[in-house]
């Protein structure tokens, strides 16, 4: 029986990687003079930069992080200080509360950031919890902030799906042993999603009523 939800914050609520990507292209080009690819972006979706950047280390592109944080953070606040809740976001939540089920974040970002957004969005309330990196050892594709938010809200894995909208949210969602929807934005549409999981293009598309008595 499903009776909880544990949704990503990036890219599913708020479609803040497609503002990530172009601001990590921008800087690349101007600091490195190099051309940063979706697909090398996509590794730290969901995740962090700091695989991206090792892997780049190893090509000899060396990226200073207090440098790059310095350079994009400001912007970063400034881009998506006003973006809207994607579509169904809202209404999905609303349909889970209604039915008695839980809703939590999971998000492999700090606390801070979901927070601001989710109040300024009128959403805050409309979560049971939070968890976030500062909450965990280990980020996602670990399962670790999807098997903290189970046992904080007090349920089994099983009982409990997962929305997410990347490759690392799918990895870590299936290695909670967890059933994983899937709703990919505009960049992580070019990720290849595999395994046992559900896929939609919008929130506004999925029947929460058909969802429960398909769990």
């Amino acid at each position: 029986m499903l009776k909880a939800i544990i949704l990503d914050f990036d890219g599913l609520i708020v479609d803040t990687e497609v503002v990530w990507y172009q601001i990590y292209v921008e800087w690349f080009k101007k600091h490195k003079d190099y051309d940063m690819t979706v697909e090398e972006f996509l590794t730290c979706v969901g995740s962090n930069a700091e695989d991206l950047f090792r892997k780049l280390d190893a090509q000899g592109i060396h990226v200073d992080r207090e440098a790059f944080v310095r350079d994009t953070q400001q912007r970063f606040i400034e881009q998506s200080g006003t973006l809207p809740a994607k579509d169904g976001v809202a209404d999905f939540i609303h349909a889970a509360r209604e039915r008695g089920v839980k809703v939590a974040l999971a998000t492999s970002s700090g606390r801070r950031k979901p927070e601001t957004h989710l109040r300024r969005l009128g959403l805050l309330d409309q979560f049971d919890l939070l968890v976030t990196a500062e909450d965990v050892t280990r980020i996602k594709p670990f399962p670790d902030l999807f098997l903290a938010a189970a046992e904080k809200l007090g349920l089994a894995p099983e009982e409990c799906l997962v929305v997410e909208d990347s490759l690392n949210g799918l990895k870590a969602g299936q290695n909670a042993g967890m059933r994983v929807l899937v709703v990919p934005n505009d960049v992580t549409k070019y990720c290849t999603f595999e395994g046992d999981l559900r896929l939609c293009e919008s929130l506004a598309q999925v029947d929460f009523d058909a969802l429960m008595a398909d769990f």
